[in-house]
């Protein structure tokens, strides 16, 4: 089954106005309201392959403002003997009408966007197989999430968000709950794990794979104290 583009400048199969107006095609629309390029759900990737095609998973992205949806694995044939970055990529993507024409897959030896692309993953290759994949660079997820965690008293603690946000903020007061100073820090992450360094104390807030992680236990730096609740927001 092909890969589908929302929205289409034509019918499905002709020529036309475009799909017809239903509620799934509704909230198709209003996803269209982000521009982000991610990976929504599924489109996993195998450890490795005894040939050089590569199946990834069934699953979603927005790609520059447009749902692109896998109903089913697709397989892509990856180059021989090489560490390349693999791109699902829209073709002719324009603003007004909407003007994609066919979805492609490119291959990148760095970490640079081809454009109107969304990164899969990592893919290292032998001669005749696939070795090896990574999608832990890859950006997941939309829109922001606000919770909140408990510290644990460790060095440092994994939070576990399902997805890889792009920025990350932690809030905590340090003293009275209502009166007390308000400290936070920032992590942002980029395609490559760029991370921000220590901003103040022993606190360190680094973005990793499906969240992020607390560091620091000090009386009035750390992200990580025993007992103690800390606010995040968390951009995907």
């Amino acid at each position: 089954m092909a890969i589908e583009v929302f929205p289409t400048a034509n019918d499905i199969g002709g020529s036309g106005t475009g799909r017809t107006g239903t509620e799934e095609n509704m909230v198709q629309t209003l996803d269209r309201y982000s521009t982000q390029s991610s990976i929504l759900s599924g489109m996993t990737l195998p450890a490795s392959a005894v040939d050089l095609d590569l199946e990834v998973a069934a699953g979603r992205a927005w790609i520059d403002g447009y749902l692109v949806r896998f109903p089913a694995a697709e397989t892509v044939t990856i180059t021989a003997s090489s560490t390349v970055y693999l791109w699902i990529q829209l073709t002719g993507a324009g603003d007004s009408p909407p003007a994609v024409t066919a979805t492609a897959w490119v291959e990148t030896a760095t970490l640079t966007n081809p454009g109107n692309a969304a990164l899969v993953g990592e893919i290292t290759t032998s001669g005749s197989a696939i070795t090896g994949t990574d999608d832990e660079m890859r950006r997941e997820g939309a829109g922001y999430i606000i919770g909140t965690y408990e510290g644990n008293g460790n060095p440092n603690q994994d939070i576990d968000l399902g997805a890889t946000p792009r920025a990350v903020t932690v809030a905590v007061r340090v003293g009275s709950e209502s009166t007390g100073d308000l400290y936070f820090e920032n992590a942002e992450i980029w395609v490559g794990n760029a991370t921000l360094p220590i901003h103040w104390g022993d606190s360190n807030l680094v973005i990793i794979k499906d969240g992020f992680k607390a560091y620091g236990v000090g009386a009035t730096d750390g992200l990580n104290r025993s007992s103690t609740d800390y606010t995040y927001i968390a951009h995907f």
